[in-house]
């Protein structure tokens, strides 16, 4: 932790390699995110990006008060529903899926080294595609929750907003979750918490 703050010592003066730093030791989780809330590979790309961007420009706004994985969370974030605002004709034309790079880094990070076809693989596949459906205040709270495995109070910090509200928005988005799997004649496993 120690080494991290004096990373984040030096990109508050603008140095170019603690924003290497930044992006290589968090560049993952905030793709990850952004793919999930957008649903699509390249915006989520664009809005990785940006989110490390900003993240450089405004430094100096870091108080430290949480994590730096949850401050870059919440800008990404936050440009995720700035995107999906700006241009609200484009979620019509989103795709269901993933696209194969995003199922390649899936498979890539899988325990298990899981075959493309296998019961475990589609199962994820189809867990992934269930959550995009989703609204987005849901799919936030689900990314965050198990995704990146958040407490309630640190999804909070991170959505700036209560702890009940929080808690809410995760027990009616598994709800609905489990909802979108039974239709679709999933086996939902009770691990969830629905």
């Amino acid at each position: 932790m120690d080494g991290e703050r004096q990373w984040i010592g030096q990109l508050k003066r603008g140095d170019e390699a603690a924003l290497a730093w930044v992006m290589e030791r968090y560049g993952n989780d905030v793709l990850r995110t952004a793919s999930l809330l957008l649903k699509d590979r390249h915006l989520a790309e664009d809005v990785s990006q940006e989110t490390f961007l900003t993240a450089f420009r405004k430094a100096g706004q870091y108080r430290g008060d949480g994590s730096l994985k949850g401050w870059l969370l919440r800008i990404a974030i936050n440009l995720c529903r700035s995107r999906m605002r700006r241009a609200p004709w484009q979620r019509l034309f989103l795709r269901e899926r993933m696209d194969l790079e995003q199922d390649a880094d899936d498979r890539s990070e899988s325990s298990g080294n899981e075959e493309p076809g296998s019961a475990n693989w589609l199962n994820k596949m189809t867990l992934r595609e269930e959550i995009g459906r989703l609204p987005m205040l849901y799919r936030e709270v689900i990314v965050l929750y198990y995704f990146h495995e958040m407490q309630i109070a640190e999804i909070a910090d991170v959505l700036q907003e209560t702890e009940g509200t929080v808690k809410s928005k995760l027990h009616r988005a598994r709800k609905k979750l489990k909802q979108q799997l039974e239709e679709g004649g999933w086996e939902y496993e009770s691990s969830w918490g629905g």
